[in-house]
């Protein structure tokens, strides 16, 4: 009969300890899932984004971006927010080279937050070989974290907070 008792301690003893290595792995499992989840949404706006930039009359690119919160930033933070990125983006950027040979770049807002480091990609609007049109346009996609998921790992010194997602696509102009 002692001996049952004292097994009963120990295996109290056990989950003691090991309680928070299973919570910290649960919890690290639940902000992974949200994090991905986050890029996947920012990447499906920033393809909506360029898909809307690409139908565009080329009269309209430079209105479509400039804001405050012009039209495009505008959509863009409604998918996101329809997909559970409550606070949308921090930036939305345009590029593009229609009716022109040098790329114009429209970022809104311009100049960027202050908590949000996201510039363009480096690399130039792309010529496409065997079309018509060698004209395109890329939209970049920038959310904070901090701002649209919690922050489960941060009380184990693993912050997700600062972190920009920033999602690219490019397009080839369409009209």
């Amino acid at each position: 009969m002692k001996q049952k008792q004292s097994r009963s301690g120990a295996v109290v003893l056990e989950l003691i300890l090991t309680a928070p290595a299973f919570l910290m792995i649960a919890l690290a499992v639940v902000q992974i899932s949200l994090v991905y989840t986050a890029i996947e949404q920012t990447a499906f706006a920033s393809r909506y984004a360029a898909k809307i930039a690409s139908e565009t009359t080329s009269g309209g690119l430079t209105a479509l971006n400039t804001g405050p919160n012009g039209p495009l930033k505008t959509g863009v933070d409604r998918i996101l927010q329809v997909g559970g990125l409550p606070q949308g983006s921090c930036r939305v950027i345009l590029e593009h080279n229609v009716d022109s040979f040098t790329e114009q770049t429209i970022a809104d807002p311009d100049p960027a937050a202050a908590n949000c480091n996201c510039d363009p990609p480096s690399t130039s609007l792309p010529v496409v070989t065997g079309v018509t049109t060698s004209e395109s346009v890329r939209t970049t996609v920038c959310v904070r974290l901090g701002d649209n998921i919690p922050d489960f790992l941060s009380t184990f010194g693993f912050p997700t907070a600062d972190y920009i997602v920033e999602e690219s696509t490019t397009y080839i102009y369409e009209l």
